[in-house]
Parts: C-alpha cells; sequence; structure tokens
C-alpha cells in the first residue's frame, strides 16, 4: 500500500513540472510587452497549446518561434486567452490561445 500511495506522489509532483522543453535554442526569445523600438517586424504566429501551464504555454509558443528558422529574437504577445477544455476527462484543464508578434533585434 505505502508503494502505491509513494507512487501517486511521484505521479503528481512530477505533473507539476514544466512538460514543454526549449528546442532550437528558443530559450533565448526574448518576451517584452510592448513592440520594441529600432527592430524589424518579421511576422506574426498564431499558436493553440493545451497545457497544464500558462508557463508551458509560452514555453511552445518560443518553440514554434524558433522552429521558423528566421531571425527573430523578440516577440511581443498580442493575444493571450485562456478557454476551457470541455469533455476533457484527463489532460489539461485548459487550452491557451496565443498571438505573437516576432520582431528581429540587432541591439540585444
Amino acid at each position: 500500500m505505502k508503494k502505491i500511495i509513494m507512487f501517486g506522489m511521484v505521479c503528481l509532483l512530477t505533473a507539476c513540472t514544466h512538460a514543454i522543453k526549449p528546442e532550437n535554442n528558443s530559450d533565448k526569445l526574448i518576451q517584452v510587452k510592448s513592440a520594441p523600438a529600432g527592430c524589424v517586424y518579421l511576422y506574426k504566429l498564431d499558436a493553440e497549446a493545451s497545457v497544464y501551464s500558462h508557463d508551458d504555454a509560452i514555453s511552445y509558443l518560443k518553440n514554434r518561434i524558433a522552429e521558423q528558422a528566421k531571425t527573430g529574437n523578440v516577440f511581443v504577445l498580442e493575444r493571450d486567452e485562456t478557454v476551457q477544455n470541455t469533455w476533457v476527462m484527463f489532460g489539461p484543464e485548459y487550452k491557451y490561445l496565443m498571438t505573437a508578434r516576432v520582431y528581429d533585434c540587432a541591439n540585444l
């Protein structure tokens, strides 16, 4: 019985950690609150992530930006919405809808 309880505790603890890891140097992307001055606007990217936390959703977005293989190094969240997943018994309760504007800032 103790082993079952310990296994359950380990599963709960690991579920609370960040599930999405940085890929393709996405951890070097910088999020800013408004459009940076002196930077070149590159593109807009929409992303939808069903994950357990907002931090994981941002990590997912950063990975998507890094996948574009463009020179962008700064992004601004234009849209950041949380929608409850319906008919989900096991899995994330929320879905994060995000739109990011990506910039290339040579001075950073």
